[in-house]
């Protein structure tokens, strides 16, 4: 875990004149972070050099430009960085080798360039171009440590962690004057990076509630204040069940079981309203989620691989952006004995599908389709697709309500037109109600759809959701998962994706317009294989 802390930032213009306010003002921002005071004029000075070389080596003489620059503190350092978008550094060849585009080294022997510092000024000088967006200077400069004291390091992350919160906690129901405070631990615990704006917008929250959309529960501290929020999010009136998402402990009260609290009191909630169950989306870049879900009676249906944009970080839990984006696991918690119903499965997906059912003790029976159901039997009738799409976070959903004769078109029409959008992820959900879904199901997966999970109790059925991937990368080594049926279901899910991932290959290296046996297929069922043979980009 990264313990770097920003401790000031400021654009200047580039005018030698305006470097001692700027000295003056990086010495105060690291007044109350260092042991001995005896380092501030020292690195004063730093900020002098290292400004006025910017200054002189960044900009013709003549050319008004600006700088950005920054002081962050280490555990045992401080870092005075300068960017700008002035003249290329221009290089001398360096001895080590580039890598990330970052050239460093101890006062810059290494960096590529020559020093342009004092030896007892500067420890550590590093450069890094940033192409379009100009180039950044990192000098850092090793504190002392006070006679007794032992420095600190990076394997010692408590060192930033905020004081623990010994005081008691409540939980009760959120209300409309709670929501600025609401908003305000949404902050404290995920920055500005949680997926859902309307979070930060306390009155937004507040039409929520009186709608009854939002059903929400709040830890608050003696003083009142919300450090802990779980929501329950419904779909309308008629639902039976809810959808448990805003998930949020204060970094101070974190350790005190307040998430298993919130969401055994939103169990208590859903079973006294008669919901049949709550399901959620847990974070798979940690397990601890995923621990209270276990441990409430919650088990995993499904994996949603890159489901959540990588921005989004937990603030003193993860490390902070990765490369692409996050998975998350598909949970579901029963509150109340749902209804029997009979459910179809695809062939090929029938055996998870049935471990899925009985790890969660659900009323279900699967069935196969009848043997000579074809898409035949759908001539005259008309699709039923609902869309939706969540452009900040890159991921839209397909439902199919009822299928039609053109079903597999309208779902690779609609598909098309979100990946030429830029959408990263595009849900399909069908019925397993009708037994078309096990019909069905291969030829959507030959759009390169993929197996995902199952869906309970929604708007009074159940679904098979699969999930297509446009251009989204899967790092296997972010996904955490906190028991060994998880393990198992993740398993499948990456097998299936690399199972039509490779089919599409194929199909894009293999000339298919005069395979014989594709001919006679596409006699049998002319729209699965013309589906097929389309490919998306």
């Amino acid at each position: 875990m990264s313990t770097d802390r920003l401790l000031a930032r400021v654009t200047l213009p580039a005018d030698p004149a305006a470097v001692p306010a700027l000295q003056r003002f990086m010495m105060q921002a690291a007044s109350g972070c260092v042991d001995c005071p005896e380092d501030l004029p020292p690195l004063g000075q730093l900020v002098e050099e290292v400004a006025l070389h910017v200054i002189r080596t960044a900009f013709d003489p003549g050319e008004t430009g600006e700088y950005t620059a920054e002081l962050t503190k280490r555990p045992d350092q401080v870092v005075f960085a300068i960017e700008d978008k002035g003249l290329p550094a221009a290089f001398n060849t360096p001895s080590r080798g580039v890598q990330d585009g970052v050239l460093g080294g101890d006062n810059g022997e290494r960096a590529g360039f020559q020093p342009f510092l004092p030896a007892n000024l500067a420890h550590r000088v590093a450069f890094r171009n940033l192409g379009r967006g100009g180039k950044r200077l990192e000098v850092a400069r090793t504190l002392s440590t006070p006679p007794g004291r032992r420095p600190l390091d990076d394997a010692n992350p408590e060192a930033d962690e905020p004081p623990r919160a010994l005081d008691s906690v409540t939980l009760r129901p959120l209300d409309a004057a709670d929501a600025p405070s609401l908003s305000r631990l949404m902050y404290r615990s995920y920055g500005y990076t949680y997926g859902s704006e309307f979070v930060y917008y306390p009155e937004r929250i507040v039409a929520m509630l009186a709608s009854g959309t939002l059903v929400s529960l709040i830890a608050v501290n003696e003083a009142d204040e919300v450090v802990g929020h779980l929501a329950m999010l419904l779909h309308g009136p008629a639902s039976t069940t809810g959808e448990t998402a805003m998930a949020a402990v204060d970094p101070r009260y974190r350790g005190r079981r307040l998430f298993e609290r919130m969401k055994d009191a939103m169990r208590d909630l859903a079973q006294s309203r008669r919901y049949f169950g709550l399901y959620s989306e847990a974070v798979a870049v940690h397990t601890f989620t995923q621990k209270g879900n276990l441990a409430l009676g919650g088990f995993e249906t499904g994996f949603l691989l890159a489901f959540t944009p990588a921005t989004q970080i937990f603030r003193k839990i993860s490390d902070g952006p990765v490369a692409d984006r996050r998975s998350a696991v598909l949970f579901y918690l029963r509150t109340n004995d749902e209804p029997h119903r009979s459910i179809h499965a695809p062939p090929h997906h029938r055996a998870i599908m049935d471990a899925i059912v009985q790890r969660g003790g659900m009323n279900r029976r699967i069935d196969a389709p009848p043997p000579h159901l074809s898409l035949h039997g759908l001539r005259g009738r008309s699709t039923a697709l609902d869309v939706a799409a969540r452009q900040d976070v890159g991921r839209a959903f397909l439902t199919v309500r009822t299928y039609g004769s053109d079903v597999l078109k309208r779902v690779q029409e609609e598909l098309r037109t979100l990946c030429r959008h830029g959408y990263a992820c595009v849900y399909l959900e069908l019925p397993l109600s009708d037994p078309m879904t096990a019909v069905l199901c291969k030829g959507f997966e030959a759009f390169g759809f993929f197996f995902a999970g199952l869906l309970f109790e929604v708007d009074g059925c159940d679904a098979l959701r699969l999930q297509y991937l446009n251009g989204a990368a899967v790092n296997q080594d972010d996904i955490k998962v906190a028991s060994e049926f998880g393990r198992d279901l993740l398993a499948y899910v990456l097998t299936a994706k690399n199972e039509v991932d490779w089919a599409r290959q194929e199909r894009r290296r293999l000339p298919t317009a005069t395979s014989a046996a594709q001919a006679r297929r596409q006699s049998d069922h002319p729209q699965v294989e013309q589906a097929a043979a389309a490919e998306l980009v």
